[in-house]
């Protein structure tokens, strides 16, 4: 008989993304996200692809790639994934891929938005990345 590896899921609590965050803020942004694992090589997100959800990496990485299927970058635990589709309302510009067996925690457009709405500090945190991000592609462009 195979034996599986135990998985531990970290809390959102132990993420960057969400550092700073009360303790009734953690709560519900538990309730709004749901914790998965995934396998290297796991498609998160495909270029083109209406926005419908965001993932929070909580272990392992994932790889961004372009148009081209070049890889613009690797992200690890605390980055947010198709956060820039939600705000802008537009179709995915990137493919991201698991790199490393991953935990992610996942949730659709209202749970982002009512994740924004209860942390509003991780709203600012979102937005500086967001914008981060599109001059960083405007820049490659």
């Amino acid at each position: 008989m195979e034996r599986r590896a135990l998985v531990v899921i970290p809390d959102v609590c132990e993420l960057a993304l969400f550092a700073g965050c009360g303790r009734q803020q953690l709560a519900r942004i538990r309730s709004l996200v749901t914790g998965i694992t995934l396998p290297a090589g796991a498609l998160l997100i495909e270029i083109g692809d209406a926005p419908r959800q965001f993932a929070v990496i909580a272990d392992g990485e994932v790889a961004v790639q372009d148009e081209q299927g070049a890889e613009v970058a690797v992200l690890g635990p605390g980055s947010i994934v198709g956060e820039l589709g939600l705000l802008r309302d537009v179709p995915a510009a990137a493919t991201v891929r698991t790199l490393t067996p991953a935990v992610v925690y996942v949730g659709n457009r209202a749970e982002f938005a009512t994740m924004l709405d209860v942390a509003p500090h991780v709203d600012r945190r979102i937005a500086h990345l967001a914008l981060d991000r599109l001059r960083t592609a405007r820049a490659a462009s």
